[in-house]
């Protein structure tokens, strides 16, 4: 697969200049001058936030709290990424839903972050560790911990990328039950306080090393590839799936780590791990024990008609079946305007200038193998 990074300027020194706990939800600052203005308006089941977004642009945020039944959109008409950077040492939440037809980046070091509602973008990228601004070129873009950062990320929600890939790393990565993930390109998923992804490796592109880092994953993820990786344990109980034998699936863990898998999991695809394996539960290929069914769930296969002379009066047919996800960005619908302003400048930070950010990717490329 190829990895396509997109060219920021200046973005990463100027995420960390100045501390952000003083801004609240619903009144970011704006890092680069001049690239989104934002409206809110009520609707049946709260409020909904759109931004339009004119150029690439990070949102400083104080503790950011999207309750559920709230709407984030952000609707560009210029650019490709928003990176939004939330503040606060406690915990922030994802519980409503937030929508995007470009690239979308959630950043929380230093605290935890649940998602609990839906994320729908391009591409989506939630991590609670830091961006590093020396990374980003070559093909290698890195995001770390450092003394105190790095928190924990809770998916129980839905994280859907329309036209790249889903990134999620944190010290610890947690997917629970009944949580869902897919991508038209790449699903990583990551833990520990160093995250590195090198499109330049062999094989799997993805590498977690430092302190405790756990992967669990229960939930359900459907990519193009998936891979996982952990300093430190990786535990799978739910649904891996890459559609075929033909594409790929990496688990991968530091030294002295090690991967398990329970009798639930469900892994489709070219399985290659790199770390000591649990032996001592399945693990579920792509043509054997419950996967067959698993793969067959979305079609309905039709035996011909015969006529009672042994003639056929069909042929034999498969039905794909299939229910497409999809956001939409309207702002027109339940519309009671509340409020209009342009996007506060923090003129303290240096203009957007030139750098990349983890995760900000687009387009459909697929591994061909």
């Amino acid at each position: 697969m190829k990895y396509s990074l997109v060219t920021l300027a200046g973005l990463l020194p100027a995420l960390f200049v100045a501390p952000i706990q003083a801004q609240g939800t619903g009144a970011p600052v704006l890092t680069t001058p001049g690239t989104a203005t934002w409206s809110t308006e009520l609707t049946a089941g709260g409020s909904r936030t759109i931004f339009t977004i004119t150029g690439n642009t990070v949102l400083d945020w104080g503790q950011f709290n999207l309750a559920g039944g709230n709407e984030l959109v952000f609707d560009f008409v210029g650019g490709e990424s928003v990176a939004n950077l939330l503040g606060s040492n406690g915990t922030n939440i994802i519980a409503g839903n937030v929508s995007s037809n470009g690239n979308i980046a959630f950043y929380s070091p230093g605290a935890d972050l649940l998602v609990a509602g839906n994320v729908i973008g391009k591409s989506v990228t939630l991590a609670t560790l830091r961006p590093d601004p020396a990374a980003g070129s070559g093909g290698v873009f890195t995001l770390q911990g450092g003394a105190g950062a790095g928190g924990h990320l809770r998916l129980t929600g839905s994280v859907q990328a329309t036209g790249g890939d889903v990134i999620l790393a944190g010290a610890s990565t947690q997917v629970f039950n009944g949580a869902r993930v897919t991508a038209t390109g790449a699903v990583l998923m990551a833990a520990g306080t160093k995250v590195t992804v090198d499109s330049n490796r062999d094989g799997a592109k993805l590498r977690a090393e430092g302190g405790d880092g756990f992967v669990l994953h229960v939930g359900e993820t459907r990519a193009a590839r998936i891979e996982v990786a952990a300093s430190r344990e990786i535990q799978n109980g739910g649904r891996l799936d890459v559609g075929s034998k033909s594409q790929r699936i990496f688990l991968e863990i530091g030294d002295g780590g090690k991967i398990s898998q329970t009798r639930s999991a469900i892994v489709i695809g070219d399985l290659t791990t790199n770390g000591k394996i649990d032996r001592d539960v399945a693990i579920t290929a792509h043509d054997e024990g419950d996967a067959a069914v698993v793969l067959s769930e979305s079609s309905l296969r039709i035996p011909p008609v015969k006529r009672p002379d042994g003639s056929k009066a069909t042929k034999a047919r498969t039905i794909v079946i299939s229910a497409p996800t999809s956001a939409s960005a309207d702002g027109g619908r339940d519309r009671q305007q509340q409020s209009s302003q342009v996007a506060k400048q923090d003129k303290s930070k240096p203009i957007f200038r030139s750098s990349s950010f983890f995760g900000m990717r687009g387009g459909k490329n697929v591994e061909k193998r």
